[in-house]
């Protein structure tokens, strides 16, 4: 009998996340209403406070369930690469496919990260640091000169593949998505691995002898 209890709990949840996420992403945290989020779950407002006892909390629940699909798509992603190229492509791929294959997820995101309610910016950062974190630890074995140098890339590769996955989305997906990410991809190496070479070399100026004066 609880363990029915408790399934029935755990579908109505479930519905009542599904018609709050769809809200959200369409409207944002602040015109969603209770109201209309319980009307599309299909249950009376007092069951909906059963089960979250305010806004806040649903909207969190919500941003939790949509940071635990950018780990798992990153995680699945980076899991074959063994270069430092296939984690940079891997990395493209991760995020274009959240934001295609997950469009819902990343509106919500997208949106926590602006919303006057500190909680949920919080959440929307965290989000982008776990990117940041997954793809630093793939590129440890090939680290790039300098540790700030290193933190700072890693996280100018992130942001530059979710800046062209959303205008990906956001123009109608002009490209084919595999053309998308190889140039995306490409973009990212081309930058990335410019910046190790560059780490390696010698300085061109401070190794430069001084020319002898004539006059001397």
């Amino acid at each position: 009998m609880n363990g029915t209890l408790a399934q029935a709990r755990q579908e109505r949840r479930r519905v009542i996340m599904a018609a709050a996420s769809g809200l959200f992403a369409a409207c944002g945290y602040r015109a969603a209403s209770m109201d209309e989020i319980a009307c599309r779950a299909g249950i009376s407002k007092p069951v909906l406070y059963k089960s979250f006892s305010s806004k806040l909390e649903l909207y969190l629940a919500v941003l939790h369930e949509a940071r635990q699909d950018l780990e798992e798509t990153l995680t699945i992603a980076l899991a074959p690469a063994d270069s430092m190229r296939s984690i940079v492509t891997a990395t493209v791929t991760a995020v274009f496919d959240f934001a295609d294959v997950h469009k819902r997820s990343a509106v919500l995101l997208a949106g926590a990260a602006v919303v006057d309610e500190p909680s949920a910016q919080r959440m929307a950062h965290r989000a982008a640091a776990l990117c940041t974190d997954a793809v630093s630890r793939a590129l440890a074995p090939y680290p790039l000169p300098g540790a700030e140098r290193g933190w700072l890339m890693t996280a100018e590769l992130v942001a530059i593949a979710q800046s062209c996955a959303r205008d990906w989305v956001a123009t109608g997906k002009p490209l084919a998505k595999h053309e998308a990410i190889a140039t995306t991809a490409g973009l990212c190496w081309t930058g990335l691995a410019g910046v190790r070479l560059a780490g390696e070399l010698p300085d061109p100026i401070g190794d430069r002898q001084p020319v002898p004066d004539a006059r001397a």
